[in-house]
């Protein structure tokens, strides 16, 4: 059944007043995104009538936008994609881990989506792996599926990397299944700081190879000194990193990232 209040509503009726107020933190691509959704499936976007071949019942059919962000449009993509990544899961608890990126970090990703996003992506399998693989902790070769969000709940620009983790993983000689302890995955704390340490020399080495661009209110980070200078304050600023155990289940409706159900929660830690 069709849902009595969709996103393009809200778009429609709200979309005008947020870019308004919140320009300085939308972008081209964002506000490409909001008139794709609220164009979807109206007359703006053209369509076609269809008539069935038994009763004659004619019927007029808008275009649809076809944009990778629209819920209409990707439903089917989005529940095929759901559908074969539940064919791969083991049977054994997986984590919900969330790598965040810090408001400083955030708005340089602003102006460099591309390169901060493939930094955030590697960054955050390379902790996971590395801290997975000491002995003290769990010893094994992990994996893991990432999704990246780059909109948080209010359509802020709110970076994040959502993974799902099984609870284990091959042991060093890939001979048996080594499982993590019940309802304890990784010391988030120790997981943090490799993070943060692994993602700022990812993205000092992006600045090295002039693959970061600044403009704006952040131009003045194009001159090496005043770069190296914001490296060392975001040393100091935490790096979120979250952790929930969850279990592998059919897909819940009205959840569009992971099949996951809550099993217990552990507070986000920060890295000293």
């Amino acid at each position: 059944m069709r849902p009595t209040l969709e996103v393009a509503d809200i778009f429609r009726r709200h979309g005008e007043a947020f870019r308004r107020s919140h320009g300085a933190h939308l972008g081209r691509i964002e506000r490409r995104v909001m008139a794709a959704i609220e164009l979807c499936r109206t007359p703006a976007l053209g369509g076609h009538v269809e008539q069935c071949g038994d009763c004659g019942l004619v019927r007029c059919a808008y275009n649809s936008c076809r944009n990778r962000h629209c819920p209409k449009c990707q439903g089917l993509a989005r529940a095929e994609w759901l559908e074969a990544r539940q064919a791969e899961l083991l049977p054994v608890p997986y984590y919900h881990v969330v790598f965040t990126l810090p408001p400083p970090v955030a708005e340089i990703a602003f102006q460099n989506k591309r390169a901060v996003y493939a930094i955030l992506f590697h960054a955050a399998a390379e902790a996971m792996r590395d801290i997975a693989a000491e002995p003290r902790h769990l010893g094994a070769e992990i994996g893991a599926v990432a999704v990246l969000h780059t909109w948080g709940q209010t359509l802020q620009h709110h970076p994040h990397l959502h993974c799902i983790v099984p609870g284990g993983g091959l042991s060093p000689d890939q001979t048996r299944w080594v499982a993590c302890r019940p309802g304890f995955f990784l010391p988030v704390r120790v997981l943090s700081r490799r993070f943060r340490t692994l993602f700022l020399a990812r993205l000092q080495a992006a600045f090295v190879a002039s693959e970061l661009h600044f403009s704006g209110t952040l131009a003045a980070l194009a001159a090496p000194n005043a770069f190296a200078e914001r490296l060392d304050t975001l040393r100091a600023v935490e790096c979120r990193v979250g952790g929930d155990v969850a279990i592998p289940t059919p897909h819940r409706p009205g959840r569009a990232d992971f099949p996951h159900p809550v099993l217990h929660e552990r507070d986000l830690l920060a890295a000293a």
